[in-house]
């Protein structure tokens, strides 16, 4: 079978397994990890449904959680920043609360009568560009240009670090959860394999469904047989009630 053992072990990771992996591992290292995962294979969890869920999942507790797509390291212009805010609706409306506070400050300081015709000048074309509800925040962003990538960066960490808020779930990104996150790895499998060991991926039971899934429809012994033979670093156990 081939594959990319650094990149499967980076997925497990990714899942919650325990291992002992540098960042910059040599191919020795990622092959020592990969056979002592062979010999102690990591474990997906079923439960009496059939649906594979990442075993001993936890809450998020954080934005971070949820949203691991998102980071501000590789913003390197405007543009990027405002690709990445719009891709999520939390954290776009996040922006549009920014961007309404932010109208609301340029307006008190230009009651002041002492500020500077320039500083007023600048004030007044901000003050424009905040003003639609929906995408002031882009214009706001794109006013502000490079210079404003510090704050604007900061702004999207300070919000992954606050405690999530369960009544926007519904927007969260697919893989937040143990079963979505399960999900997502078997998706990035071969084809070949997943059905060899049983698994099939739901992508709603019905139309309109948001029931998203892989499921394994074999038993887990055959399962894990299969998982063996292939010589995958993992296999799958009934889930604990």
């Amino acid at each position: 079978m081939s594959m990319n053992r650094r990149e499967f072990l980076a997925s497990l990771i990714g899942l919650g397994a325990a291992i002992a992996l540098p960042a910059k591992a040599t191919e020795a290292q990622v092959d020592e990890v990969w056979e002592q995962l062979l010999r102690e294979p990591w474990s997906f969890a079923v439960n009496d449904t059939g649906t594979i869920v990442e075993p001993d999942g936890h809450e998020p507790h954080i934005n971070s959680d949820v949203y691991d797509g998102i980071s501000s390291a590789y913003l390197k212009t405007p543009n990027d920043l405002v690709d990445q805010v719009d891709e999520y609706e939390e954290l776009r409306g996040h922006f549009q609360t920014l961007a309404a506070d932010e109208l609301e400050d340029v307006e008190m300081t230009l009651d002041d009568d002492e500020i500077s015709e320039l500083k007023r000048s600048r004030l007044l074309a901000l003050q424009a560009a905040l003003q639609d509800e929906d995408d002031g925040w882009q214009a706001w962003i794109r006013f502000e240009g490079t210079k404003g990538l510090p704050r604007f960066k900061r702004e999207i960490d300070k919000w992954l670090a606050e405690p999530v808020n369960w009544g926007q779930s519904d927007s969260w990104p697919r893989g937040w959860s143990s079963q979505g996150k399960a999900l997502s790895f078997f998706e990035q499998m071969d084809g070949d394999i997943v059905d060899d060991l049983g698994v099939v991926i739901v992508h709603g039971e019905h139309p309109g469904s948001s029931y998203y899934a892989a499921e394994l429809r074999a038993p887990i012994a055959d399962a894990n047989e299969a998982a063996k033979r292939r010589g995958l670093p993992f296999r799958f156990r009934a889930e604990q009630a």
